[in-house]
């Protein structure tokens, strides 16, 4: 069987065999490049928000979570959850923050910010964290208060009202740590 490339001669074949090279070793760079820029998630399927490589992509522990990361590494991580949700903006904050007791006044803060045609709000409470066990916060069931945590919260609101919560709780020095990250996150809706 004669070779497809022998009619064309050598340079074909040389043509061949440095296009399939380049396209072989540009193969793992491209993954290698798509593993550091992270995942890319649909926002409501008005926007898209980068989520950072560093944020691994975890099992949602609900089904009312449309997806769910941790942040962080080894036994220390926290919870960064995404969804659709509904209420009002000022309801969810409070709801939020009565979530926890204690903490630094000073670092308990809300601001709102535009993003293209988004209205944005990020929530900033730490102290003790009531975690409701077994279903999120309005099913029944054992709360457990977790002591020295914080959350970063985003309600972002898309033009027609409807609303896509993010969250990342978890120890106070995981979340903290990684709120500047969690911010560009948000923000990358803009983009």
């Amino acid at each position: 069987m004669r070779s497809p490339y022998a009619a064309a001669g050598p340079l074909a074949l040389i043509a061949a065999f440095l296009t399939s090279t380049v396209l072989l070793t540009a193969c793992p760079v491209q993954a290698e490049e798509a593993k550091k820029a992270g995942e890319t998630i649909s926002v409501l399927g008005k926007a898209e928000m980068k989520v950072p490589a560093e944020f691994k992509r975890a099992e949602r522990a609900s089904r009312i979570i449309e997806h769910e990361f941790k942040v962080g590494e080894g036994e220390t991580t926290a919870r960064l959850t995404m969804m659709a949700a509904g209420g009002s903006v000022d309801a969810n904050i409070k709801r939020w923050k009565g979530q926890f007791s204690g903490g630094d006044d000073a670092a308990q803060k809300t601001e709102q910010m535009d993003i293209g045609k988004w209205s944005v709000h990020i929530v900033d409470v730490s102290g003790a964290y009531a975690e409701r066990m077994g279903g999120g916060p309005f099913a029944g069931g054992k709360v457990v208060q977790r002591e020295n945590y914080a959350m970063t919260g985003a309600i972002m609101v898309e033009p027609e009202g409807r609303q896509y919560f993010v969250k990342m709780i978890g120890p106070a020095e995981i979340v903290k740590g990684n709120r500047e990250k969690f911010v560009a996150m948000v923000k990358s809706i803009g983009k």
